[in-house]
């Protein structure tokens, strides 16, 4: 089979099984979405940091024994509404444009605007306890989520030319400055992760909303959002290590915390985006700090193969959200160096040779022995769904 043909299944099946499952899907973090679970912590904390952590990592999916439904994912879907524009861009598929078209209703009705005043969005269908802590609801607006879903809204007026799909896009730019905008103690501004993270920078959060913000500047000519387009991009870069990564977070207290991941795409990502709209002068600045970036990630996190470190210098387990994040932002890349898309392929071939079930789903983990094989919508299918339309759009595949 050419790698081609490869591929052209590989998407097909995936899409299959998306659509048959109606989007419906289990998540690894999803423990708390219990009933049994949530009487069994009764609200204590440690408790349910170690079952979400159990439940993340168990081999065996005991999802069913524990209670715990699929549920449609909101940042899942804004990824799959992200992947079905590019899609329909390439082929004029009527099929995608349908499936564009439901993903976006959905997100419409699941802002969070009659509460917050500006159109924002949650992340999960679920509660949630970090390591640290730290929460997650369905009621509390995150800037991951309502970032990707910004992407999602713009991409799809491009295609639609719905006035609404502007308003909404530029109702969720003002949620992001008005309640996440904040400026760190050396004067850099950044955006908070969500509406209660006081006490901790999350790095790539600032990444992302980047992005989005990349994203809407086409739509308007507003000389705030320039602004604090570039104030991003200096924050980012002030933040960068000498050898060319991001620290994941950094709390008031002064811990720092290091998870060398898919997060160094996401900023990656972002720089290459901000690039064209940054001044002169400024773009040889950015070009440094994305080269520095690169040659980490490049060099670091990945083999020759294609196959990406867990977090490095962790090498074991395999992880589907870093294999699909190496396919977006070396496809990206590309635009400085068509080996980024050769070394792009790379990674998705061997990511479909070896992590991919006959039923077209992609599996979570592969460790050195075994394989977790459990099925996850957001982070595995809706990564990949978006890993291999950034790909086909760049390589300009337009034969469905």
């Amino acid at each position: 089979m050419t790698f081609d043909a490869l591929v052209d299944d590989s998407i097909r099946s995936l899409h299959s099984w998306v659509k048959n499952e109606g989007y419906y899907g289990w998540d690894p973090y999803d423990a708390l979405n219990s009933e049994i679970v949530s009487r069994l912590c009764s609200n204590s904390q440690p408790l349910e940091i170690l079952i979400t952590q159990l439940n993340k990592y168990s081999i065996l999916n005991i999802r069913p024994i524990l209670g715990i439904e699929k549920g449609l994912d909101i940042k899942g879907i804004s990824l799959f509404a992200q992947s079905f524009a590019k899609i329909y861009s390439l082929t004029s598929d009527q099929q995608y444009k349908d499936d564009l078209s439901e993903c976006i209703n959905f997100l419409k009705s699941k802002s969070l605007k009659q509460k917050y005043g500006f159109d924002c969005w949650a992340g999960h269908y679920f509660n949630y306890r970090g390591f640290d802590g730290s929460t997650l609801a369905p009621d509390i607006p995150d800037v991951i989520t309502t970032s990707n879903v910004i992407k999602a809204i713009a991409d799809s007026y491009s295609i639609f030319k719905d006035e609404e799909l502007k308003d909404i896009g530029k109702s969720a730019y003002d949620f992001l400055i008005k309640y996440l905008l904040r400026k760190t103690d050396d004067g850099l501004y950044y955006l908070k992760y969500d509406t209660l993270s006081e006490n901790k920078i999350v790095i790539n959060a600032s990444a992302e909303g980047l992005s989005a913000i990349c994203r809407l500047m086409p739509l308007f000519n507003d000389a705030e959002m320039k602004k604090i387009a570039c104030q991003l991009s200096e924050f980012l870069m002030c933040t960068q290590d000498s050898d060319g990564c991001w620290i994941y977070s950094k709390y008031k207290s002064g811990k720092i915390r290091r998870q060398t991941d898919f997060h160094q795409g996401f900023i990656l990502d972002s720089l290459v985006e901000y690039l064209p709209f940054a001044e002169p002068k400024k773009q040889d600045q950015l070009m440094k700090s994305i080269n520095k970036g690169v040659n980490f990630y490049r060099k670091k996190q990945f083999l020759d193969n294609g196959r990406c470190y867990y977090r490095y210098p962790k090498l074991y387990p395999v992880d589907i959200h870093n294999q699909a994040q190496g396919i977006i932002t070396f496809s990206k890349l590309s635009v400085f160096d068509a080996e980024f898309l050769e070394f792009a392929k790379k990674i998705l071939e061997w990511t479909i040779l070896n992590m991919q079930d006959n039923l077209g789903y992609f599996f979570y983990q592969k460790n050195r022995i075994l394989t977790n094989k459990i099925p996850y919508m957001r982070w595995g299918a809706a990564w990949m769904m978006l890993s291999m339309a950034t790909y086909l759009e760049k390589v300009g595949v337009a034969k469905w």
